[in-house]
């Protein structure tokens, strides 16, 4: 069994409507908060600490303190869609509930309604018996029935704008957003394929058959969430290889290298044109 530190979740997704977008990042910060109800009853006490990065569009950015209040007024503006907007909560007592970082950052890349959402958390529960069926269906509230472009949960420890295998094939991120509907941007613990990936996969059908993974679940959108394992810890290398092997088909081609700073990422080192 693996220790798990750090869980990154990221969605990407396009949102050209202002209101879309404010709901959108709205729900994912909401829900984010959610997703930790004991430390968020520690902040809202004053036991444990919380503040908000704010990058209003065409502002200097700013950092501030959480007060209820402020940060429910924060929310309430979203359809002004700024730049960038973090929550971040810790506990510092003994108790140590953890950490999160709770993130919507809208023209990623500089790419007019490119959106990336990401959630950074380190905290006990994570690590808790049925914790894949929480994130799967976190996951599927905040997407909805929106199509997304990729989206994963992955142990590790890589929060970068790359993503894992991205990095491995010294791929362009902006390319490989542009490239969603012909390749998978990379896999993990949790993956959320896009519906006509899924269906070069087999769909449902076929991706359950494959006996890669604990569960598969089709959203609204056609979008198919895939889980390896029931936890975090039972994520182990034979579990990324089954995983890989079974979407190694709508993998981008090329021999994953990886580099100096980035020896942890968990990428199968095999060109997936080469699977059998």
């Amino acid at each position: 069994m693996r220790f798990v530190s750090l869980v990154h979740v990221e969605v990407n997704c396009s949102v050209p409507d202002d209101a879309d977008f404010a709901a959108v990042t709205r729900g994912w910060l909401e829900s984010g908060v959610a997703f930790f109800p004991a430390l968020f009853d520690k902040v809202l006490s004053g036991a444990a600490s919380a503040g908000f990065v704010d990058q209003p569009r065409g502002a200097r950015m700013s950092h501030r303190k959480f007060s209820k209040r402020g940060w429910e007024q924060r929310l309430a503006g979203l359809e002004t869609r700024p730049l960038g907007l973090t929550l971040s909560m810790w506990d510092d007592s003994e108790e140590d509930l953890g950490s999160a970082e709770i993130t919507a950052i809208d023209e990623h890349f500089d790419q007019p309604g490119q959106v990336r959402l990401t959630l950074n958390a380190w905290a006990p529960e994570l690590s808790a018996a049925g914790a894949g069926e929480r994130w799967m269906s976190f996951l599927a509230e905040c997407v909805g029935s929106r199509s997304v472009y990729y989206g994963q949960v992955v142990l590790d420890g890589n929060i970068n704008h790359t993503t894992s295998l991205d990095m491995a094939l010294k791929r362009n991120p902006i390319d490989s957003i542009g490239e969603s509907a012909k390749f998978l941007r990379g896999y993990g613990w949790i993956t959320l394929c896009p519906a006509v990936l899924a269906d070069r996969l087999g769909g449902v059908a076929g991706l359950e058959a494959s006996g890669a993974f604990a569960a598969v679940r089709s959203l609204t959108s056609g979008d198919v969430l895939l889980l390896a394992t029931a936890t975090p810890q039972e994520f182990d290398q034979a579990a990324l290889r089954r995983v890989w092997s079974a979407v190694a088909p709508v993998l981008p081609p090329g021999q994953p290298k990886l580099t100096t700073g980035s020896e942890h990422n968990e990428v199968i080192l095999d060109d997936a044109a080469d699977a059998s």
